[in-house]
């Protein structure tokens, strides 16, 4: 009942009704290393590609949103930005982390080898469980 007349105030005041439209941005807080990681989950384009440029990468478009998920790169030490639609598809969110973690440690200046593979490894487990700990708290 209280939507139906918030979406009556909306449409006779003039205002968007995108106003309402559904995201959750969260945060994984850098832990070895000093580099946060956003993760923005929405199918509200539009409003992805804003957050994003104004938070990472002023040249993105909504073209770069043409998948289930995407991966942003850290610019000049800024966190870098996971955008995804839903969170229903495990292996779209491991693989998106897994982008990540890689950024991350390339970031540090960390190349992945066989000596290496251990921290790039603990950073994907870092990262994918500060994720799955958030959405289990939220949902």
């Amino acid at each position: 009942m209280i939507y139906r007349l918030l979406l009556l105030v909306v449409l006779f005041s003039g205002c968007n009704p995108g106003i309402f439209t559904k995201y959750r941005i969260i945060t994984l807080k850098g832990n070895t290393f000093d580099l946060d990681v956003t993760m923005i989950v929405t199918e509200d384009i539009p409003f992805a590609v804003k957050y994003v440029r104004e938070n990472l990468d002023s040249t993105v478009t909504a073209a770069d949103f043409d998948a289930r998920a995407v991966s942003f790169p850290t610019v000049d030490g800024k966190s870098p930005i996971i955008w995804m639609a839903d969170t229903k598809d495990k292996g779209v969110i491991a693989h998106e982390i897994f982008h990540t973690a890689l950024n991350v440690m390339y970031w540090t200046g960390m190349e992945l080898n066989s000596e290496t593979e251990e921290a790039f490894a603990y950073e994907v487990q870092y990262l994918t469980n500060s994720f799955y700990n958030q959405i289990n708290t939220i949902q």
